[in-house]
């Protein structure tokens, strides 16, 4: 029995059973109520992809609503690695042209058990959801197969000769009965040397354009994109339209058919090291095959690096295809699938399966774990077009011992089509004049990243439309950005000297804009000290920088939290939790100055001394009544407001149901020009919800704000900025 027997045995018996059971009840459930609503384009408002209902044999289709006006390089899509390798045996032939040719006639079990990528056709590839074919022909005595590394495959093209058909049939029958399923083919292939000495000749050349011109005339050139009306970055509503759902990539670029797009439209990120070397390792490998480890470990964790690197630093040519080799590196493998061969008498593949699909299915649970997890989050997911796969419809039972069907890993890769959002992720929702929302959105990030994740927060708008976001990335580091009133973006900038950043160690923050142009900051550092810092209308900062705020005393305020909000006359009113925990409130005047009757205690609720709590904010209408919002002690929502003269009206709450106050883990609010005050709260549940109190002091219902993909908009803090056109600004930290 070899060191493999246990495992491959039991889990081929499994194999069987999914590959034909779970994998049909997977590929034909009926569509979801939400799935059958009719196409509305891509948006982040269309409900997220739920990847049990998929009919994966039309899953574009059935998605449109979600990918219809996405460029087809922005569409997260399984494809097939080498697709016509299932065809492969120790039996089936050489390629006599292929790289690989000789360990193919030298060793046929050992080639073919590390040739043999997929187990089922290429028609059930599609089935299944593969919408990219890695295509490898290989021109034999005059007919077309497919090939991989060196031994051949089945027939692909007709024989004429014989009468024998070819694999292409069923693909181009397939392709001719789901136009609505956009289809890459990129075709690389092996023929003979030219055979032709004369100049005006090469023969090998007209082979390949033979295998591009085939391929035109079974499927159809009507249907095959034209490179000149469509691109990569045309909307998959696009292409359906013009009714090309095939893409073909000649790899050699052999023709000038327009319906042959050139490499160039294609870039790769392989999993794959350089080790081109497959004989030597086969030889060291037959020397002392009893001394052969098993590759799986060292396999997984070297393409999974490889393609996290990529997939959250190489956002790549946006007008290009993307392929990301989601499969394993067969150079790492050979030596432990030689030993495999010859441990099993020359068996290439003992149980039902080539070593290659062994392997590629203990792989496959590992990407697995990182498909349905860190990779499903839009840092990465927006990062992702086509996810190359081995064994593409593999079954089997997942280490918490539920089972996987047949089209498990595709619904998987086309899922992340509606990815989540990675946690600490800033996300900005905008609630429009008329009380509609805006899809939440992230922040582009800093240094070229996607999105921007850090820790503390604040935002501020501005009377001439534009809101400034100010935050703490990951390193730290405090950052600004301005949204512009038009929707572009500044850019984000450090804001501080890594000793200054140093000193503030991403602490409470908060931001207010006032009617001349310019926008206060409030910090506390890391010794617990309040600090001031100015930016200018003219976007220079205050001399000197950051500045002490008083005590009312000799000495440095010392606060816990901090909030602030700007005055119709450009003076602002500080609110914090003070060293003490009790919350104060103090003014800066137009000229710098501070208020010097200093810091006025709050009371607190039912003729306590003072409020206590855990978050609060601060909001200013135009007849400069402030409305302070905080979460108490017991984790509710109060509100109250003071009147130019300093009255206070006493705490009130906003009620979650009738007779019930809200509570909350978060609070934030927001003046309108009508008077009215639009409050935030991250809500016990963790999402994010949402309340108005009109000028008169009624507040409405609290209702769920949505985060991208119409999911709840889950946050650990929230912010809200207010314009002057009466739109708001919600800014949360993802959760």
């Amino acid at each position: 029995m070899t060191r493999h027997a246990l495992s491959r045995r039991a889990a081929s018996a499994v194999l069987a059973l999914t590959t034909l059971t779970a994998g049909a009840a997977l590929t034909g459930l009926s569509l979801s109520p939400a799935a059958a609503a009719p196409a509305t384009g891509a948006s982040a408002t269309a409900d997220p992809i739920d990847p049990d209902s998929l009919i994966l044999s039309r899953w574009m289709g059935q998605v449109d609503n979600v990918i219809g006006d996405r460029p087809l390089n922005k569409i997260v899509m399984p494809g097939s690695h080498d697709a016509g390798s299932w065809s492969i045996t120790d039996k089936s032939g050489v390629c006599d042209t292929a790289s690989e040719a000789k360990l193919a006639r030298e060793h046929p079990q050992i080639a073919a058990a590390i040739s043999i990528t997929q187990l089922g056709t290429i028609k059930q590839q599609l089935e299944v959801g593969s919408r990219y074919l890695d295509l490898r022909l290989c021109k034999q005595n005059g007919k077309w197969y497919a090939y991989h590394g060196g031994p051949l495959g089945g027939l692909f093209f007709d024989d004429p000769a014989t009468g024998r058909k070819g694999e292409i049939n069923e693909i181009a029958e397939w392709l001719r009965n789901h136009p609505e399923e956009i289809v890459t083919i990129e075709l690389r292939t092996s023929v003979p040397a030219d055979q032709d000495p004369s100049d005006g000749r090469d023969t090998a050349a007209e082979d390949t354009r033979e295998a591009v011109e085939l391929l035109g005339q079974n499927i159809g050139t009507s249907r095959m994109a034209d490179r000149n009306k469509l691109a990569p970055t045309s909307t998959y509503n696009q292409f359906v339209q013009a009714g090309a759902n095939v893409v073909l990539i000649d790899t050699k670029n052999s023709t000038d058919n327009a319906w042959a797009w050139p490499s160039h439209q294609v870039e790769s990120r392989d999993s794959y090291v350089e080790n081109k070397d497959w004989g030597g390792l086969i030889k060291e490998a037959l020397k002392n095959p009893g001394s052969s480890s098993p590759a799986i470990d060292l396999v997984s964790r070297t393409a999974l690096k490889r393609n996290e690197e990529v997939l959250r630093t190489d956002t790549g040519d946006p007008n290009k295809f993307f392929t990301l080799s989601g499969n394993v590196d067969s150079t790492l493998a050979i030596p432990d699938a030689a030993a495999d061969v010859v441990t099993n008498g020359m068996n290439y593949k003992p149980d039902g399966l080539a070593y290659m699909l062994y392997l590629a299915r203990e792989h496959n649970f590992k990407l697995l774990e990182k498909l349905e997890g860190s990779w499903r989050h839009s840092d990465i997911a927006r990062n992702t077009n086509i996810v190359q796969l081995d064994f593409i419809n593999m079954g089997g039972y997942r280490a918490n011992g539920k089972l996987l069907g047949s089209g498990g890993m595709s619904a998987a890769v086309i899922a992340n089509n509606t990815p989540t959002t990675a946690p600490g992720t800033l996300l900005a929702a905008e609630r429009l004049a008329d009380g509609k929302w805006s899809g939440a959105q992230a922040l582009p990030g800093a240094y070229g990243a996607l999105e921007f994740a850090g820790g503390e927060r604040s935002v501020a708008a501005m009377p001439n439309g534009d809101v400034h976001f100010m935050a703490y990335g990951n390193d730290k580091h405090l950052y600004h950005n301005v949204r512009l009133a038009n929707g572009s973006w500044q850019g984000w900038n450090r804001v501080n000297s890594d000793a200054v950043d140093n000193k503030l160690n991403g602490g409470p923050l908060a931001l207010a804009g006032t009617p001349d142009g310019s926008v206060n900051v409030l910090a506390v550092d890391k010794d617990g000290n309040l600090l001031h810092n100015l930016r200018r209308p003219d976007g220079s900062w205050q001399d000197g920088g950051w500045g002490s705020v008083g005590d009312g005393g000799n000495g440095v305020m010392k606060a816990k939290d901090v909030a602030v909000t700007g005055l119709p006359n450009n003076s602002v009113k500080v609110l914090v939790y003070g060293k003490d925990g009790a919350m104060r409130l103090t003014e800066r005047y137009t000229d710098g100055g501070w208020d010097p009757k200093g810091w006025q205690v709050i009371p607190g609720v039912g003729g306590a001394k003072t409020f206590a709590g855990s978050d609060l904010s601060i909001t200013a209408t135009q007849d400069h009544t402030l409305h302070i919002a905080a979460i108490g002690q017991d984790r509710g929502v109060w509100h109250m407001t003071q009147d130019r003269q300093s009255v206070n009206s006493g705490w009130g709450r906003p009620e979650w149901i009738p007779g019930t106050g809200m509570q909350a883990t978060a609070v934030a609010l927001a003046a309108l020009p009508d008077g009215s005050a639009q409050l935030v709260a991250v809500g016990m549940d963790g999402n994010t919800w949402h309340t108005t109190r009109a000028a008169d002091g009624r507040w409405t219902a609290f209702a769920g704000v949505s985060g991208p993909w119409k999911r709840p908009l889950a946050a650990k803090s929230v912010k809200i900025a207010g314009l002057p056109d009466g739109r708001s600004f919600t800014l949360v930290d993802a959760r």
